[in-house]
């Protein structure tokens, strides 16, 4: 027998709070694709300044062909690939934003609800610093943050975004001149 909570859960107009809270994880999951990205970077650059490694004179020319080393132009053409991927996660980055706080404006200016879901979907908090942070405890910042998820799915247009998230199809983002009066 299921909860009428469980039920709001699973039967609010089609989308559920579990779409809601990928819809809003969207950013903090570009943000960590983009640090795995810098890290990756960070290696490469390090490959690229390290020494070469010395090579051994030899006297006799060798019977087969020294291994095929990619060598330096290797490193600068994947770490060339490497900043192209890291510039396009950031524009991925500016675009899951705006569609995450398009969804927190319809929270009420002010409130506890838009205060945890901003700690942490924008400031990527963890659930630890959010408690120490407004001052309550996880379960009275849970009851915080499912209400918040509950008045977002009340919202016709959220539930549409969150609908064709989970499609695949990228929601039109609101900006000031599309945005209903």
């Amino acid at each position: 027998m299921r909860t009428t909570t469980n039920m709001k859960q699973q039967t609010t107009g089609g989308a559920t709070r579990e779409a809601v809270k990928e819809y809003l994880q969207q950013y903090h999951m570009a943000r960590e694709r983009r640090r795995i990205l810098e890290r990756r970077h960070d290696v490469l650059a390090r490959e690229l300044n390290a020494p070469a490694p010395g090579t051994t004179y030899r006297t006799m020319p060798a019977s087969r062909p020294a291994a095929d080393s990619e060598g330096a132009v290797s490193v600068v053409f994947r770490l060339s690939e490497v900043e192209e991927r890291i510039e396009a996660q950031r524009v991925a980055m500016g675009r899951a934003i705006t569609m995450v706080m398009d969804l927190i404006d319809l929270l009420p200016e002010n409130s506890m609800e838009r205060t945890v879901v901003e700690l942490r979907h924008i400031d990527c908090k963890k659930w630890e610093r959010i408690c120490k942070e407004v001052h309550m405890s996880r379960s009275r910042v849970n009851v915080y943050y499912n209400a918040a998820l509950d008045i977002i799915l009340s919202n016709a247009r959220a539930q549409k975004l969150v609908q064709e998230f989970e499609q695949g199809q990228t929601p039109e983002i609101c900006t000031e001149k599309n945005r209903p009066s």
